[in-house]
């Protein structure tokens, strides 16, 4: 796999290897469930998963963060994208991001989503076309402090991501691949 923005800027050996460690904290599978994940969803704070499978179990718990991150893809496979809840509105923000890649379009997006989660939206969908595994960087980075990010590890379970050690790893591996800060929109 090659890890490098779009413009062809490539990372380093090291950085690759970063990448296949958690960036946050691992709970296992068996060990996920409402009780543990209840307290990351108190307060104000904005709270993302990214990946379709996260997304899903968050659900079945009977979670609504703030930005679900999808793909229709679980481990490189194609499935159903999990389904919108009938009980709440959510709005769809669409992005193009190739395998192994954070794209700029991605980015833009990204950046669009903490506009509008920041203008009192409070729930989005960013559906990737392409592959949305390294976009949890950006919101790790970017999104406000307090965020908790939520994503696969894939045959392993859960990584919660919300630490201030998490952010400054994710802001290395981003400067890395040449990505500084999130596009400004206007």
């Amino acid at each position: 796999m090659k890890f490098q923005m779009t413009s062809g800027t490539p990372i380093s050996e090291k950085t690759r290897d970063e990448l296949k460690s958690p960036v946050g904290r691992v709970v296992l599978d068996t060990d996920v469930s409402r009780e543990l994940i209840n307290p990351f969803f108190q307060g104000e704070r904005l709270t993302v998963t990214v990946g379709d499978r996260t997304t899903e179990r968050l659900q079945e718990l009977g979670f609504s963060p703030d930005l679900e991150v999808v793909d229709s893809l679980e481990k490189r496979k194609t499935r159903k994208v999990p389904p919108l809840s009938e009980f709440e509105h959510r709005r769809v923000l669409l992005a193009t991001n190739p395998p192994g890649e954070i794209s700029a379009d991605s980015l833009e997006k990204i950046s669009a989503c903490l506009d509008l989660l920041s203008d009192g939206h409070n729930k989005l969908r960013l559906e990737v076309r392409g592959e949305e595994d390294l976009l949890a960087l950006p919101v790790i980075a970017f999104f406000p402090k307090d965020t908790v990010t939520f994503y696969g590890q894939p045959n392993v379970g859960l990584v919660i991501v919300n630490s201030p050690e998490s952010r400054e790893k994710s802001l290395k591996i981003l400067s890395e691949m040449g990505i500084s800060s999130l596009p400004s929109l206007g």
